[in-house]
């Protein structure tokens, strides 16, 4: 095998000439892996760009869902609030009262906290992960809503059983009636919002959820409860 020693070197500019040829392949390696990084962050970037946008597609798509059956949820509330002053002026409630639920969804962020600790949100630029924090804040505000709402409409429900009315009873139904109404207003002003700001990174809601019937809260307010159970295939509700 044959080993060809290095040239001796004669003069600076001969010098100079081994030394830049050497600098000039570092600079250009380095480059190099600098855009094989680059690339792969860029790719990284717009797999979780991807993956967060489909979250909360999904996302507003079920706060959308939610809206189809807001009227219900009104025309129940002023229902509830005549039964509520029949109860403290002394009225017969009527025999059967059935009041249901709104429907509450819950709001997914497994793929933006994915984002967060494997470090891929950081390859977004400002406007990106200002947005995305916005989003996911409004998400969890609207989640917390929701479960307080089915909180509250449970506590609602105990009309449903014909309590004997008393001052302290009327006091806490127009109590819980009033939450009730804060939660639906709070429920419709987090879905705008989050509307806003998914239009502002070009987010749309996704498709729906196919819906086999609608929440029980739609359903007449003299249904009869073992009706209701058959049509839900046996589930009942506290």
């Amino acid at each position: 095998m044959d080993i060809h020693k290095p040239k001796p070197i004669h003069n600076f500019r001969e010098f100079l000439k081994e030394v830049g040829t050497i600098v000039l392949g570092v600079c250009i390696a380095l480059a190099a892996e600098q855009s094989v990084e680059m690339l792969h962050n860029r790719s990284r970037a717009t797999e979780s760009r991807e993956s967060v946008h489909a979250e909360i597609a999904r996302n507003l798509a079920l706060m959308e869902e939610r809206e189809k059956f807001e009227y219900c949820v009104k025309m129940r509330l002023e229902e509830v609030e005549k039964l509520v002053a029949a109860s403290a002026a002394g009225q017969k409630l009527p025999d059967t009262i059935w009041l249901g639920r709104p429907d509450g969804f819950l709001m997914q962020d497994g793929k933006y906290k994915s984002a967060l600790a494997s470090g891929n949100a950081s390859l977004f630029n400002e406007h990106e992960q200002a947005a995305y924090a916005d989003l996911y804040a409004a998400f969890s505000n609207y989640m917390q809503t929701v479960l307080d709402e089915q909180k509250t409409w449970a506590s609602l429900r105990v009309l449903e059983k014909h309590p004997a009315p008393s001052q302290a009873l009327d006091w806490q139904l127009r109590n819980t009636l009033q939450q009730a109404r804060f939660d639906s207003f709070f429920i419709q002003l987090g879905r705008r919002v989050s509307l806003q700001d998914g239009a502002a990174i070009d987010v749309k809601p996704g498709r729906g959820r196919a819906v086999s019937m609608p929440p029980t809260i739609c359903l007449p307010l003299n249904t009869a409860r073992e009706n209701v159970q058959k049509a839900r295939g046996g589930i009942d509700q506290p």
